[in-house]
């Protein structure tokens, strides 16, 4: 798991003063409109007080998963070993349960649009709590990356893009499709939801090879003696989290204010030229912070412009109201602020993938001098566990493109 402090939306525009010495924060005239649109902002959600006294009931949260149960055709059972996982929630990590909580408001009406789009079931949509905590900047120590917890060459294989500006792993609605088609490829292949899950853990070919050495077995418990230590333990994780994120109240856990984070307060601008994320916090009167965690695809916090694609930016705080009217002269004050600080953009480069087919004689060392890449890049772009390989492999090699 991944904990990592997030956002907190404020409701009120905030006037600061730039840096720069020639040149002030322009004072931009008020939107009615968006005045207007504030009333709606609901009140914040108290914090919680959680009530160690309530006592844990095994057959309780059995009786409440059963019910759920007939509610989706994923198989959410309830044993002792599950029943541990859900009391480690509740009683060893409640202010984590009460900060999920909050962000799931923001992120799970956009997790179930995607889901019943791709017909997939919307419980799927507790697999990021167990992937990434719902922190979008998440890094686990083998290099997945985002909500949904993409490696390399996973992502690669679903068309997102990593390349010197982007990162779409951390893009929420492209790295949310991305999972979906791994879930229903997963979901042809096995016919289960149990197998579908545990191989977005550890892949498709570890499921299989578990199923072979269980004896041809696919039902999940029976097979997870012989998967992976992290596997093992990664469906009784989802159970558990799909169980607390619907019964914290019951424990006295609510969501932590926060933490609060409202979807009616954001909205994207698509820009007409690059820009330096920083530049147009100061601008606008935005936390940087706040601003840079909104639009955590860019990984050098500048976003690019392309003569044949326009990058989107989210706002906060109804700020795009304000850049829309303004757009022109904001665009003026970006170009004096990249003049003062001799800003250049890096070239927008992207990624080439080709497939190699190791021949006799091959080894890795030859094959990166070949591509003018590292040995540890081929590693990481085929997700290999180690450096043999034998003669007919298939591996994928990644180049640059300007």
């Amino acid at each position: 798991m991944f904990y990592n402090a997030f956002f907190y939306v404020s409701l009120f525009f905030v006037a600061t003063t730039m840096s720069q010495q020639d040149f002030s924060t322009p004072v931009f005239p008020i939107d009615d409109f968006l005045m207007y649109d504030t009333l709606f902002t609901p009140k914040n959600i108290s914090q919680f007080e959680i009530d160690k006294n309530v006592e844990f009931n095994d057959s309780v949260a059995k009786h409440r998963l059963d019910s759920l149960n007939q509610l989706t055709s994923v198989n959410f059972i309830y044993s002792k070993t599950i029943g541990q996982y859900i009391k480690f929630y509740l009683y060893q990590r409640p202010e984590q349960v009460s900060k999920l909580l909050s962000l799931s408001s923001y992120y799970f009406p956009i997790f179930e649009e995607y889901l019943d789009k791709n017909n997939l079931p919307l419980e799927l949509k507790y697999l990021p709590i167990i992937e990434s905590a719902l922190n979008p900047n998440a890094k686990s120590p083998a290099g997945a990356v985002g909500l949904w917890q993409f490696m390399y060459y996973t992502a690669k294989e679903h068309g997102l893009r990593i390349n010197t500006y982007l990162d779409e792993r951390k893009d929420l609605y492209k790295s949310t499709q991305a999972a979906c088609d791994y879930l229903k490829k997963a979901y042809k292949r096995f016919k289960d939801w149990d197998l579908a899950i545990a191989s977005y853990n550890s892949g498709r070919g570890n499921i299989t090879k578990a199923i072979r050495r269980s004896g041809g077995s696919t039902n999940y418990w029976e097979i997870r003696p012989f998967l992976p230590r992290e596997t093992r333990n990664y469906i009784p994780s989802f159970i558990a989290a799909f169980y607390v994120l619907n019964f914290a109240s019951s424990y006295g856990i609510l969501p932590d204010k926060n933490f609060l984070f409202k979807t009616h307060t954001i909205d994207s601008v698509y820009l007409n030229r690059p820009v330096k994320i920083e530049h147009l916090a100061e601008i606008l009167s935005i936390d940087l912070k706040l601003l840079e965690e909104l639009n955590p695809v860019y990984k050098t916090k500048l976003v690019p412009h392309l003569s044949t694609e326009k990058f989107p930016i989210i706002l906060p705080d109804y700020k795009w109201g304000l850049f829309l009217n303004n757009e022109d002269s904001i665009y003026e004050l970006l170009q004096k602020m990249e003049l003062e600080e001799k800003l250049e953009y890096p070239l927008f480069t992207d990624i080439k993938k080709t497939k190699y087919v190791v021949k006799r004689g091959d080894y890795l060392g030859r094959i990166a001098r070949k591509h003018n890449c590292k040995v540890s890049d081929i590693m990481m772009w085929n997700d290999l566990k180690s450096s043999k390989i034998r003669e007919g492999d298939r591996l994928y090699i990644y180049k640059l493109i300007q």
